[in-house]
């Protein structure tokens, strides 16, 4: 009987051990979170199930401060994809407008010499790519 006793002991100090090693991952996740925008909280609240216990809890506890239901959180989250697909449609067409802009550059360097030949080249490029940008968004 007594070691059950003891076990149970060391079990206490275990977990009291591992509680106070706890705090202040919670208080650091709590402070993230509480400087996240609703939209980034709806957005780790659908990777929910990836996340630790301690996470979870400090995540929880902030959409509660804040007031949010479920409903709202997945509002979010799709408004959130939709923002991002905007983000990352302009990121692609200013990648393409930069390598445009260096491909003129090059040629005009290589044909220093020829500065309508390189402004023609240029305009056809120019002309080409704005016939590959209608043509993708008329898919």
């Amino acid at each position: 009987m007594s070691t059950g006793k003891r076990t149970s002991k060391t079990q206490d100090n275990s977990n009291s051990a591992d509680c106070e090693r706890m705090q202040p991952v919670q208080q650091e996740l709590s402070k993230t979170y509480a400087g996240m925008s609703e939209g980034e909280l709806a957005l780790l609240h659908a990777q929910i199930n990836s996340l630790t216990d301690v996470a979870r809890d400090a995540l929880a506890v902030e959409v509660h401060r804040r007031g949010l239901s479920a409903a709202e959180l997945s509002k979010l989250y799709h408004y959130q994809l939709r923002d991002k697909a905007k983000f990352d449609r302009r990121q692609k067409e200013h990648r393409e407008q930069l390598a445009y802009i260096l491909l003129a550059g090059r040629l005009r360097w290589f044909l220093g010499g020829r500065p309508k030949l390189a402004t023609i080249i240029s305009l056809a490029l120019l002309g080409l790519l704005l016939i590959l940008k209608l043509l993708s968004h008329h898919r």
